[in-house]
């Protein structure tokens, strides 16, 4: 007998990615630690947060990320951080592991930007 092979992608709402935030984090203080240990994850040394009315704004100097890492950053549960283990250029311990922190984000604001640049990409 034979038997087909059928992939079928696994799919999540954005507003299960939304509630999943909302759940993880409920104060504004834990989104931004959040974000910060994104940037020590990607080696930044310096960082800078700006907290206004209408926006947070953290900056690093981390390691940027080309146009396939900014796929992986939002790629709910990748497994790169749990693979890497340490960061490239400070061998620091990955804070992050799960890949869903990010989204928290997403439950407190109207519009998530990210700006990274990494070789010859930019956004």
């Amino acid at each position: 007998r034979e038997e087909a092979t059928l992939r079928i992608p696994v799919t999540v709402d954005k507003s299960h990615i939304i509630a999943l935030g909302e759940r993880l984090y409920g104060e504004s203080i834990e989104l931004i630690r959040e974000l910060v240990n994104n940037a020590y994850d990607a080696d930044a040394s310096g960082i800078n947060v700006q907290i206004n009315k209408d926006n947070i704004v953290v900056e690093d100097d981390g390691n940027g990320m080309t146009l396939e890492g900014l796929k992986e950053y939002f790629n709910i549960g990748s497994p790169q951080k749990r693979i890497l283990k340490k960061s490239p250029r400070f061998a620091r311990e990955m804070i992050g592991q799960f890949g869903i922190g990010k989204f928290s984000s997403l439950s407190a604001c109207q519009r998530f930007e990210v700006w990274t640049k990494k070789d010859n990409f930019a956004t």
